[in-house]
């Protein structure tokens, strides 16, 4: 039987909080990578509404941004994690 989706949870070591990192299958060829910040048992605060979502097309791309986003909020400041994801969507400004 093939995994479903990826589920990993994370202690930033910068700032001790903890974060849930999910990776699921939405449809044939869509996956959603989330990120939940969790309380100390890793429950997430909001389920309904992940702290960041990523949609990707491909299984090996969402699989690869897991991973990535895993090793980062476990070394690095959750804020930065976060910024560099929200970044590319939010409206060019101008200089």
């Amino acid at each position: 039987m093939r995994p479903k989706g990826l589920f990993n949870k994370v202690k930033n070591k910068p700032t001790r909080r903890r974060f849930l990192v999910s990776t699921i299958r939405k449809d044939e060829n869509a996956f959603e990578t989330a990120v939940f910040v969790a309380n100390f048992f890793y429950i997430p605060r909001s389920l309904s509404q992940p702290d960041l979502a990523i949609i990707t097309r491909d299984k090996d791309e969402a699989w690869e941004l897991h991973y990535k986003l895993t090793v980062r909020l476990t070394q690095e400041h959750p804020i930065r994690v976060m910024q560099d994801y929200l970044e590319p969507t939010s409206p060019a400004s101008s200089d």
